[in-house]
């Protein structure tokens, strides 16, 4: 079937449901807000040093710094919308019974799972055209330097949106319920995975592969960058030193990213719908 005939299903699907466009308003509405106030209250931080303002933030606004900012305070919209999307996305295919109902009208179950990836793509793609847009609109309004993100930025946000997403959509694919399913999705993101990483840490042995767990790939997409000033006093720093170089995150995303839609497809194909 026509890959963007199933991209127009899933639209008709979703479009009119009233949770969906929520969030879709509350991501945009978040992003826009908490970047600009970010901006805002950032530019506008000075101390007097020796008779001398001093904004030790003001590199974090320059360009490239300004779309490495944008994309960690996006990262946080698509932690918790775009992952509680995607579960609620696919626990309302079961509230609804419309994946069965896909199967018995003729799709087949590869088609069915097809269509729910390629709409994941297009939702990632769509968030990640919003804080471009969101970004120039910014550069615009504040003065800065003009200057497209760098091409690993923008990657690093879309594969962020869609590994949470997918994430998102295994997780209701599994549980099923719309409650239980957020539930769990967020006791994951938010304390399950760093606690697993830190007792094996402590108990198990003090590796850097505890560093290549799904979250914690994905959170390393678009790490936060210390403006230059105050480099110099953390560069010792433990906590950066826990983090993976962006071929490392790209790569190992890419990886869980194949993984989530391997083991969606097949539980999908295998699983009573």
């Amino acid at each position: 079937m026509n890959p963007l005939h199933l991209i127009k299903l899933e639209w008709n699907k979703y479009s009119p449901n009233g949770t969906f466009r929520m969030i879709a308003i509350l991501y945009a509405g978040s992003l826009v807000l908490a970047y600009f106030l970010v901006c805002k209250v950032g530019m506008n931080m000075t101390f007097n040093m020796n008779g001398t303002a001093y904004n030790p933030t003001l590199g974090l606004f320059e360009y490239p710094h300004n779309w490495e900012l944008l994309a960690y305070i996006g990262s946080w919209m698509n932690m918790f919308l775009l992952g509680f999307l995607g579960v609620f996305m696919m626990t309302l295919e079961f509230s609804n019974r419309t994946l069965r109902q896909s199967v018995i009208f003729g799709m087949t179950r590869m088609e069915v799972a097809s269509s729910k990836l390629a709409w994941a793509v297009v939702l990632a793609l769509a968030v990640s055209g919003f804080a471009l847009l969101v970004g120039l609109v910014s550069e615009v309004l504040t003065g800065s330097m003009l200057g497209a993100p760098p091409a690993g930025c923008a990657l690093s946000f879309f594969l962020q949106a869609l590994g949470y997403l997918l994430l998102g959509n295994l997780v209701g694919l599994l549980i099923r319920q719309t409650a239980l399913a957020a539930m769990g999705y967020l006791a994951y993101v938010l304390f399950l995975e760093t606690a697993c990483r830190w007792a094996c840490y402590f108990c198990i042995a003090k590796t850097r592969l505890l560093l290549f767990l799904p979250h914690q790939v994905l959170d390393s997409l678009t790490p936060f960058h210390f403006p230059d000033s105050v480099n110099h006093l953390i560069a010792d720093s433990q906590v950066l030193a826990n983090q993976l170089a962006p071929a490392e995150a790209t790569m190992a995303a890419l990886f869980y990213i194949g993984l989530f839609a391997l083991l969606f497809c097949l539980k999908i194909v295998k699983s009573d719908l």
